[in-house]
């Protein structure tokens, strides 16, 4: 083989191997929301900052920090409390469980308004 040949596979390799080794960015990136008021927005950094709503309708707000681990995701609050949960995406609305500080549960049903 010539050098120049030699070069170009090289080239297209080396392509080929950074191309492939670039994260995808995952889906639950964004803003999502529902009709009560409920708001998380998870942003590329592995923050989050979310409004929600208790059964009486009080919205709460509170910020922090979130990782994923397949299909669990765990928020850690800047008030210090921990909140681990399942998670899914099924077309364009995320179902999680969120708990707030006092232990009460509540099934988030979220859509994705923003990017």
């Amino acid at each position: 083989m010539k050098k120049s040949q030699k070069l170009i596979i090289f080239i297209l390799f080396s392509a080929i191997l950074v191309l492939s080794s670039c994260n995808e960015p995952s889906p639950i990136y964004g803003t999502w929301a529902d009709n009560k008021g409920d708001q998380i927005v998870f942003m590329t950094d592995g923050t989050f900052s979310a409004t929600i709503s208790d059964y009486a309708g009080i919205l709460t707000k509170t910020d922090g920090t979130y990782t994923i681990l397949l299909n669990a995701i765990s928020f850690q609050t800047s008030e210090g409390y921990q909140i681990v949960s399942e998670w899914d995406i099924r077309g364009n609305m995320l179902y999680l469980d969120w708990t707030n500080k006092n232990g009460s549960s509540f099934a988030l049903t979220l859509y994705k308004i923003k990017n």
